[in-house]
């Protein structure tokens, strides 16, 4: 192993497990490929987003806030649990089926067929939400990044996941006069890191929850420090 300059390799090795423990153990990341879901830490669904995107996510207050999903799954049971209103569009019949075993009230799932003009142009039936995310069919999404902007409330946010393999979606979006931020990293069940874009309206003001943001990380093992 080439260890850097001041650095002992036995230090190194350390924290080359500490790494991978922060990963498999404090985000989930062995429970998720155990279950085959996108899963945390303590098998609660999470969004098939990077971690360090849940993470930002997972700090905010969303009681009041509504959501629209292209693309259902374990991301509607963690809309759910925190928003006020989910809507979430589906292509497969069998998925849709499994997922709304699982949901709450608050959740309207839609089935829709692949055709893109169609599929896209779902969220126009129910108005505005303050958070958009954009998950679903590859064919879609571009269209669906073009349109999205008129829908989203002047407070919120629109998710793009997989954004570093959608060039132009993200443009669309950024183009849209929103604010462009990227999450990069690992996620649940991938061996690989991947991008997941948050895209800011410019009145963007969801509050954070317990009245501080960040909040910690699961891997970080100090407390804040006070007066700091």
């Amino acid at each position: 192993m080439l260890v850097p300059k001041g650095l002992r390799a036995g230090s190194v090795t350390r924290d080359s497990i500490d790494l991978v423990l922060h990963l498999f153990r404090d985000y989930g990341w062995l429970r998720s490929r155990k279950r085959g879901r996108s899963v945390d830490a303590r098998g609660e669904p999470i969004p098939w987003f990077t971690y360090p995107a849940v993470d930002f996510i997972k700090q905010l207050d969303l009681r009041d806030l509504t959501v629209f999903e292209y693309g259902s799954g374990f991301s509607t049971l963690f809309w759910a649990k925190r928003a006020k209103r989910v809507v979430s569009i589906e292509t497969e019949k069998e998925w849709l089926e499994e997922i709304g075993r699982l949901v709450p009230s608050n959740v309207e799932l839609i089935f829709s067929s692949r055709a893109v003009e169609s599929y896209a142009g779902q969220i126009t039936r129910h108005g505005q939400f303050d958070i958009i995310v954009i998950d679903g069919t590859g064919d879609s999404r571009l269209p669906c990044c073009r349109l999205a902007p008129n829908y989203l409330a002047p407070r919120g946010f629109i998710v793009l996941d997989n954004s570093d393999l959608w060039l132009e979606s993200a443009a669309a979006l950024r183009n849209s006069n929103l604010i462009q931020a990227d999450f990069t990293g690992p996620a649940p069940l991938n061996g690989h890191w991947h991008t997941t874009s948050v895209f800011f309206s410019r009145q963007y003001a969801v509050q954070p929850l317990e009245g501080h943001q960040p909040h910690i990380s699961p891997a970080q093992p100090a407390k804040p420090w006070p007066g700091a």
